[in-house]
């Protein structure tokens, strides 16, 4: 995702930043709790957060059952 300006006060200097270690996200069906970082695109001038996205968004998809089941 492109961000030109801040949809709230016009500036165009985006910067970026991160949410680390207690503030990231963590998946609802993740057996193991591990944050994912959140990266976010804030405007430098009014400090407007106009997007977020996390490090490794493959983690969040769903997990495919690698048991078989056997019917008898």
């Amino acid at each position: 995702m492109n961000i030109d300006k801040c949809p709230l006060c016009g500036c165009e200097e985006i910067g970026e930043g991160c949410f680390e270690g207690y503030g990231g996200l963590i998946s609802s069906k993740s057996v193991l709790p591990i944050p994912q970082s959140v990266i976010a695109s804030v405007c430098t001038d009014c400090g407007y957060i106009i997007a977020m996205r996390v490090s490794q968004p493959e983690k969040f998809k769903k997990k495919k059952n690698k048991f078989i089941q056997l019917v008898l």
